[in-house]
């Protein structure tokens, strides 16, 4: 049952994280939200390449643990860089919830993949 939970987890966060970014990529108004935070549009590009490279590193998990626990590590990042760019903005109570929310997500994969990274790391 517990396999089928993190499954799941991480294919949940793989459609997030390619849609956002490919909506973000098309003009969608989420882009516009994003600028309206501050963020120069240089960084915007590169949280798109790492939000999709990570989504794609989850459904790659599917099959390897480590490579879900690496992309799940990337979202973490994106987010945590998400909350600031919130914070920084003022948006406490409006985005930076869900941020947080997500990021613990992504750290309950890297907590249920531990297995896999730790055989990983053994065979180093």
């Amino acid at each position: 049952m517990l396999r089928f939970g993190v499954l799941f987890l991480q294919l949940l966060l793989a459609i997030t994280f390619i849609v956002i970014p490919v909506s973000r990529i098309f003009g969608a108004s989420s882009l516009q939200q994003v600028l309206s935070l501050g963020v120069p549009r240089w960084l915007i590009w590169v949280a798109n390449v790492v939000e999709l490279s990570g989504a794609l590193l989850l459904l790659l998990g599917l099959r390897m643990g480590l490579l879900a626990a690496i992309g799940a590590l990337l979202l973490a990042s994106s987010m945590a860089g998400a909350t600031l760019a919130h914070i920084r903005a003022g948006n406490l109570f409006a985005e930076v919830p869900w941020a947080l929310v997500i990021f613990g997500f992504c750290l309950i994969v890297v907590l249920l993949q531990w297995p896999a990274i730790q055989a990983a790391l053994k065979s180093l």
